[in-house]
């Protein structure tokens, strides 16, 4: 598993004093690859003066953050930033300090800041332009999912040896290139293959090189998908997006996934 962290400096601690210089990053989350490191075109957007002050010192104190929003937090002069890729952090209102990690309420030991990562990842899946994706019918093909994959994403490649168990499926595949030229090169073999969804899992689960066609560049596809997976805040590879916008990032295993199948899936 491997994701690097947007504030490079902070990999081994929580709270920093503004004053450093910083570069961006996120924290890992388990069984996914590298992340993509393209960056979103946002907006900062607050409800307050205050917020809005606090976005504005933010970025100028750290030049390469992106803030999309702020607001205040159910404590004290503590608020939530939500950065570019959906990572949140937290300061005061004087921005003097910068704490990233998780936000326990001792009141009831909730994660509020999972359950705010949660919220933040749940996307319109009516709204993804699967045009973009290649599409494998499993049985009925009644159940849909969504999934960015890297064809040499090792976790990706044991995400498929599950979904080869899983019957009545659809699955609309994201091929992006995030783990660097080789990815590049096999992408554009795989979406410029016949038949791509069947090549992708030759590929993903046998090692079967691909047979491109011809006079094919799917350079403008592999772009758009990269440009979306980082809209939606995808961070690595694989990672899956159900029927109701729920998302789950990581090598699912087979239980587990068959579990938020069943619970994410249109009736």
């Amino acid at each position: 598993m491997a994701k690097t962290t947007w504030f490079k400096s902070l990999a081994a601690t929580a709270i920093i004093a503004l004053g450093a210089a910083v570069g961006m990053s996120i924290t890992a989350q388990a069984q996914t690859e590298k992340p993509i490191v393209a960056k979103a075109n946002t907006q900062t957007t607050s409800v307050s003066t205050t917020e809005a002050a606090i976005a504005a010192a933010f970025e100028l104190k750290f030049e390469n953050s992106q803030v999309k929003s702020v607001q205040k937090t159910p404590f004290n002069d503590l608020y939530e930033v939500i950065l570019q890729n959906n990572q949140i952090a937290y300061t005061n209102a004087a921005t003097e300090f910068v704490m990233l990690g998780n936000l326990i309420n001792s009141t009831d030991m909730s994660n509020l800041t999972q359950a705010r990562t949660e919220e933040l990842s749940v996307i319109d899946f009516k709204s993804l332009p699967l045009k973009q994706a290649f599409i494998l019918v499993k049985g009925n093909g009644k159940r849909h999912i969504a999934i960015f994959e890297d064809p040499n994403c090792g976790y990706c490649k044991l995400f498929r040896k599950t979904l080869e168990k899983v019957d009545n499926i659809t699955v609309h595949t994201f091929a992006i290139d995030i783990l660097g030229p080789s990815s590049t090169a096999m992408s554009q073999k795989l979406l410029c293959a016949k038949d791509p969804a069947h090549a992708w899992d030759s590929w993903m689960l046998h090692g079967t090189q691909p047979t491109a066609q011809a006079g094919c560049d799917a350079t403008e596809q592999l772009a758009k998908n990269k440009a979306l997976a980082v809209k939606l805040g995808v961070t690595g590879t694989p990672s899956i997006y159900f029927e109701n916008g729920k998302h789950a990032p990581g090598a699912v295993e087979e239980a587990a996934f068959n579990a938020l199948l069943i619970k994410n899936s249109a009736p």
